[in-house]
């Protein structure tokens, strides 16, 4: 993947910065509650009820998906899944895997992969809208057309629960590629704007794929 086709695509990165050091806060608040077994404090972070930077696939989303899945689910089955997500055993590939078979009514790959990310930032990235977009932009040599027409197939809503989990689930798998080529034009961007790119690095990327599609989608 060309790095060169991102040429066009320069943004703030000091606003980069500013959103991933609220992410860091975050992340050390979720894993904390994690290992101190503090279960509601927990559920409620993780799904960006208590904070929107918990959980950006939640509380951005197009209706209140942060309540709807406290309203289905109960906080220990939230707390369950995280410390499966929080599993140094885990692998990429299972991931969805794991977020599928919990079960969790409106907590699907967006919101789950959020909090895999939170919990190991240095091994595993968010699937959601802002940074599938991302990924998009990359596979398709930064034509944001094309990128913006492979999203809405992504969004699709006329495909069932089955369906829509093999789709997200395989890109998913797929995103590593575009999301280190992300990484290191981020790298160059930051160097040039005086900025220090942040220390986890999904954590970092995802901070970059929420402003860069803040400001080039549509």
């Amino acid at each position: 993947m060309n790095a060169r086709y991102l040429s066009g695509f320069e943004i703030d990165m000091s606003e980069v910065k500013e959103h991933y050091m609220k992410r860091e806060t975050v992340s050390g608040k979720l894993r904390s509650f994690l290992t101190s077994g503090q279960v509601k404090s927990f559920a409620e972070l993780a799904v960006g009820k208590s904070d929107p930077y918990g959980n950006f696939s939640a509380s951005h989303h197009e209706y209140p998906l942060a309540q709807r899945i406290l309203e289905k689910n109960s906080h220990d089955a939230i707390f369950g899944l995280g410390q499966q997500l929080a599993d140094q055993a885990l692998m990429v590939r299972d991931v969805p895997k794991v977020i599928y078979r919990a079960r969790l009514p409106y907590l699907k790959i967006g919101v789950g992969s959020e909090i895999a990310c939170l919990l190991q930032p240095d091994r595993f990235w968010v699937g959601n809208t802002r940074t599938i977009w991302s990924h998009l932009l990359v596979k398709h040599n930064g034509d944001k057309s094309r990128a913006n027409e492979a999203l809405e197939l992504y969004r699709d809503k006329d495909r069932n629960s089955e369906m829509d989990y093999q789709i997200w689930s395989d890109i998913y798998s797929r995103m590593k590629g575009a999301l280190g080529c992300i990484g290191d034009v981020s790298g160059t961007w930051a160097e040039e704007q005086k900025i220090t790119p942040g220390g986890m690095k999904y954590l970092w990327i995802d901070a970059v794929c929420s402003v860069l599609y803040d400001k080039h989608h549509k």
